[in-house]
């Protein structure tokens, strides 16, 4: 068995990424074991590694509540049907902004400058409500149905591809409509799934709508309903008060469980989607 060498560089890169990596975990982690801590080890010492009496009171006062599962729920609709109608109508438009057609160029520079100018937010929301579009769960969806920035890459990565194949589906009947969906998408899966993976987490992250543009509590997205949990202490009553049992949690604690509950399936998504995200920026950097 040969053992493999290390240079010094690669040493001092592994030690320094491990702890780099060590320091991005540990908010995480003292998140997670701070949530579980009574109150009384909390006060005492709440950046403790390890919870000597663990409980899970905060967590059970949360599902009594259940205010948090119904943001959850909004959260997850927005996560699930803005990451695929987004990716249909950015990938779409791509797929048509990658053809030559008189105008093209000036198409894209329109495209483009989308990224560089800001209508402001009071036009924006004059904009929005004259389409019926506060308090619409639609205001999550509507505006982000095309994103510029992925659109550009697509597009990119549209113009190398094959057009011999393309001019064989259009010799056996197919349009442009049947071509994407029947030989570019199932080609393209790399680049969708990385894509759609970036979407969802964008999606999954909304807030500024929900602070703009939504009212109706049970409408508003779980980003700004953790907001409101950190600095307000009127949800936080609310959650205490349906809480029937001892109150062997802090206040604290309670705000950390309800964060866990949150990231809890981002977190175990990610490993297992992974690579996409390295094929995601492998894309950006070699596309872009």
């Amino acid at each position: 068995m040969t053992i493999k060498k290390f240079s010094l560089w690669e040493a001092v890169s592994i030690i320094i990424i491990s702890l780099l990596c060590l320091v991005m975990l540990y908010p995480f982690w003292q998140t997670v074991v701070a949530s579980f801590m009574t109150e009384a080890e909390y006060l005492s010492s709440p950046l403790k590694l390890y919870v000597a009496e663990p409980t899970f009171a905060a967590y059970k006062a949360i599902f009594n509540n259940g205010e948090l599962f119904i943001h959850l729920r909004v959260t997850v609709l927005i996560t699930i049907v803005g990451t695929f109608a987004s990716l249909f109508f950015t990938g779409y438009s791509a797929y048509g902004l990658s053809k030559s057609f008189r105008g093209s160029s000036v198409v894209m520079f329109f495209i483009i400058m989308t990224m560089f100018l800001h209508p402001g937010l009071i036009p924006e929301y004059l904009n929005y409500k004259s389409l019926g579009l506060i308090n619409n769960f639609a205001v999550y969806i509507l505006p982000f149905l095309i994103n510029t920035f992925y659109l550009i890459i697509m597009r990119t990565s549209f113009l190398e591809f094959p057009k011999e194949l393309e001019e064989a589906a259009k010799i056996d009947g197919c349009n442009h409509f049947r071509i994407f969906f029947t030989i570019v998408l199932p080609l393209s899966k790399p680049l969708f799934a990385s894509i759609g993976l970036f979407l969802a987490v964008s999606f999954w992250n909304t807030y500024m709508q929900s602070v703009f543009f939504i009212t109706e509590n049970d409408l508003k997205s779980v980003q700004e309903y953790l907001q409101r949990l950190v600095t307000d202490s009127s949800d936080i009553e609310g959650i205490i008060s349906a809480d029937t049992g001892e109150l062997a949690y802090n206040v604290n604690t309670l705000r950390l469980a309800n964060i866990v509950l949150v990231l809890l399936p981002i977190v175990t998504v990610y490993p297992f989607l992974q690579k996409y995200f390295v094929q995601g920026l492998m894309i950006g950097s070699v596309k872009g």
